[in-house]
């Protein structure tokens, strides 16, 4: 079976992993401590499938271990560079076509191979968007999540702080390890809020291809607390694929288990965000997949459904 159809069979685990870890973050710390052992299984778990995931449609495979890891970011190749010209130019200007990228890069013209494979790891690590069209060709712009418009909200702020600790443990993390870590997909708005503010105050550095991780001066002599890169190497036999998807569910499954049995919740109803209130939409979305999760009741679900409603 084909890997895309095994990720496609994992994601709703993925999905109520993604909401049981958000949840076990937030707990009080006795509590959170008390189901230590199951939490960073399922995390590692859900890292795992994640990365390999993204692996099979990614063009740049992942490190396989942490000494990989750090030889591509403190080495980067001419793409990797022209990437990051590319989104500074872009902030600085906002919006260009390729003919004036190339100009402002160094590229020879917007043909150039080493300007397109630049482009397209922006535009993969979600730094680059098109914008339109016009007579002198399609025209670029940042995203939001690099456009310096940066998110202040409590929330927002409380995920950087988790972030830059996560990143400050480990020296070098990919997106699908920040992801699991947070218990947030990749794409949520919250966590790619968080890490424009973290990139931007030079917390965590950019390092291309969805690698993030501390300074190149502090990365030299970095010792992680653990491999997070052999740990979630990515499988690539269905044999080896099947197992991984196996333990994620396993380990969900015991996470929830162990939740359940370690006391009533605080507060039932405030298991759901207060950011959600700023906008309903998302946040019926969200209320949903905790439902889902077996993280809210039928009657906190419904409870909170009928305040957001209101409010549409």
């Amino acid at each position: 079976m084909p890997l895309m159809l095994y990720a496609a069979r994992a994601l709703p685990t993925m999905k109520r992993g993604y909401s049981l870890i958000r949840e076990w973050n937030s707990l009080p710390a006795e509590r959170r401590a008390a189901v230590q052992e199951q939490g960073r299984r399922a995390v590692v778990a859900l890292m795992a499938v994640k990365v390999a995931a993204t692996a099979e449609r990614s063009a740049a495979d992942p490190p396989a271990n942490w000494e990989a890891a750090v030889e591509r970011t403190l080495h980067p190749g001419p793409p990797e560079q022209m990437a990051k010209a590319v989104v500074a130019h872009l902030q600085r200007v906002s919006q260009a076509t390729v003919d004036g990228i190339a100009a402002a890069v160094g590229a020879a013209g917007k043909d150039d191979s080493t300007l397109k494979r630049a482009m397209t790891i922006a535009r993969d690590d979600g730094y680059i968007c098109r914008v339109g069209v016009t007579f002198h060709g399609i025209k670029w712009d940042t995203t939001e999540w690099a456009d310096l418009q940066l998110l202040d909200t409590p929330h927002v702020r409380q995920l950087e702080r988790e972030l830059v600790a996560f990143v400050d443990d480990f020296g070098l993390a990919s997106l699908d390890h920040i992801s699991g870590e947070l218990g947030l997909e990749d794409d949520a708005p919250e966590l790619r809020a968080a890490l424009e503010r973290a990139v931007s105050d030079e917390s965590v550095s950019w390092y291309c291809h969805g690698i993030y991780g501390v300074s190149p001066s502090r990365l030299e002599s970095f010792e992680p607390k653990r491999d997070l890169w052999a740990e979630t190497k990515p499988a690539t036999e269905e044999k080896d694929l099947g197992n991984a998807l196996e333990e994620l569910e396993s380990a969900v499954k015991g996470l929830a288990g162990a939740m359940k049995a370690s006391g009533p919740r605080d507060a039932p109803v405030g298991n759901v965000p207060d950011y959600l209130d700023d906008d309903p939409y998302s946040g019926l979305e969200r209320i949903r997949e905790l439902h889902d999760a077996g993280v809210l009741t039928a009657e906190e679900f419904a409870t909170k459904k009928d305040e957001l409603l209101k409010r549409i």
